[in-house]
């Protein structure tokens, strides 16, 4: 078949047909250019308005005053605003992308408490709000920080990520840290107080009693040496008196024996003075009369024994002579009256060496002990009759002996009296603490014996006592000073 020639022109039909498939494709192509035309500026639109979205949503949140952030399940950083990128020093919000904590400012350990919290938050699928926590920021600072961390979803509810924000609370934890420190200081300062209140209270109360018994002890003394005076002209003087009686009656009876007949005026007289009995019992009063200014002399030993003032150390001391001269200074309290019969002191005192001690304090001690038995005892009197109190007599039992380690005194003094409840065993040696009425205690005796025994003489107390049967007090103190 015979090539066409190029300069052959075509029927006139088939180029209308190609012109018009011509002018339909240009105008399809000009649609399809004006289609992306208008395609390109809706792109350009929504672009900026998303560009703007970013960047209104980057200054809402670069205005707020917390740090925002946020991160990939890997808890990788995908985003902050410009609070959190300061204090992570990486100058720009942008700069953040594709960062972790461990490329940050904060500490290893600050990063490692960051993940472990990150990760918490997402496999439980649950905010944690309120989470305070240490950071070293950029700038060296150590700041304290509240934290919320919720997590991130998708569209079908997918945990992506996490969601973090955070204030700066140094100032608060600050302020937190400054008040505890000074409620510390101040309860320091208040239970120094209070120590130094309470020496300051007992030291009142050691001088006031001090002075009590030293106006007491004055008082003894002084009773005791004016009564020596007179004891020692009778002493002196029974002995020639026994000699002179003795002659006299002598001479009596040679003068009988000389003149048996002495006459009618004389043996009247002999019967009216009845000289017989004068002359057996004139050597026995006068014997009764030594044995008496014996006892004098014993309660005025006594007495000074009681009396004795303490000096700057300790002195050996007789805890017996000092147990009797305090029952002789309450022996009033103990005699018997119209509404109950004597209360009867029982001493089982064993033999004793000296003991090492102040022996003003330790009388004190047996004083308040052994008047504070006697009270009980006479509470416990208290509406009972006469007979009944004989058949079961009040009694106070004291009793010494050395530890079967012979390194203490031991000394036990016990009423069968009203007894204490256990509240009261408790708080038996507080100081201003009395179960007496108003007026008739002050809660100061038994304070000042533990201080005496404790504090002064290294030793112990403590109290057994039940109701309805009475109360012991036992103290221990070393033999030897410490």
């Amino acid at each position: 078949m015979p090539l066409l020639d190029e300069s052959v022109t075509l029927p006139a039909t088939t180029s209308a047909s190609v012109e018009q498939l011509l002018r339909q494709s240009e105008a399809k192509i000009q649609s399809l250019e004006q289609a992306h035309a208008k395609e390109m500026l809706r792109r350009e639109q929504v672009e900026r308005e998303l560009n703007e979205a970013r960047q209104l949503l980057q200054l809402v949140m670069d205005t707020l005053p917390e740090a925002i952030f946020w991160k990939d399940r890997n808890s990788v950083y995908l985003g902050c605003n410009r609070n959190f990128a300061e204090d992570a020093g990486i100058g720009a919000p942008e700069h953040i992308n594709g960062k972790t904590d461990y490329d940050l400012a904060w500490k290893e350990e600050e990063s490692k408490f960051f993940r472990e919290c990150d990760r918490r938050v997402m496999l439980a699928d649950r905010a944690e709000l309120g989470i305070v926590e240490p950071q070293l920021q950029s700038d060296g600072k150590q700041a304290w920080l509240e934290t919320n961390k919720v997590p991130l979803h998708d569209e079908r509810g997918k945990v992506i990520g996490i969601l973090g924000t955070y204030q700066d609370i140094t100032a608060r934890k600050k302020a937190e840290i400054a008040l505890h420190e000074l409620n510390q200081k101040l309860e320091r300062q208040t239970i120094e107080l209070s120590a130094a209140l309470s020496g300051l209270q007992q030291s009142q109360l050691q001088l006031v009693q001090q002075e009590k018994m030293s106006a007491l002890g004055n008082l003894i003394a002084g009773v005791a040496h004016e009564m020596n005076n007179p004891v020692g002209f009778l002493a002196g003087n029974l002995g020639p008196a026994q000699d002179y009686v003795r002659d006299l009656l002598g001479l009596i009876a040679l003068y009988h024996e000389t003149f048996p007949n002495p006459g009618e005026a004389i043996e009247s007289e002999i019967e009216e003075i009845e000289l017989d009995y004068v002359r057996e019992d004139l050597p026995k009063l006068l014997q009764s009369m030594g044995e008496g200014v014996k006892r004098i002399r014993n309660i005025s030993t006594s007495l000074r024994t009681f009396s004795r003032a303490d000096r700057e150390h300790k002195i050996p001391f007789n805890l017996n002579d000092g147990l009797d001269s305090t029952v002789l200074i309450l022996k009033h309290r103990l005699k018997a009256d119209e509404h109950r019969p004597a209360i009867e002191v029982i001493e089982q005192y064993a033999k004793m060496p000296p003991v090492l001690c102040f022996p003003g304090q330790l009388n004190q001690v047996f004083m308040n002990l052994l008047a504070n038995a006697i009270d009980a005892l006479e509470e416990s009197s208290r509406g009972k009759s006469y007979a009944e109190l004989e058949a079961v007599p009040n009694r106070i039992t004291i009793s010494t002996q050395v530890s079967s380690c012979e390194r203490e005194a031991v000394i036990r003094i016990k009423d069968n009296g009203i007894g204490m409840t256990e509240e009261t065993q408790k708080r038996v040696f507080e100081n201003l603490f009395t179960t007496k009425e108003v007026g008739k205690g002050t809660g100061l005796g038994l304070a000042i014996v533990r201080q005496i025994i404790v504090e002064k003489h290294e030793g112990t107390i403590a109290v057994n006592s039940e109701l309805d049967q009475g109360t012991e007090f036992v103290i221990q103190i070393p033999l030897e000073a410490v």
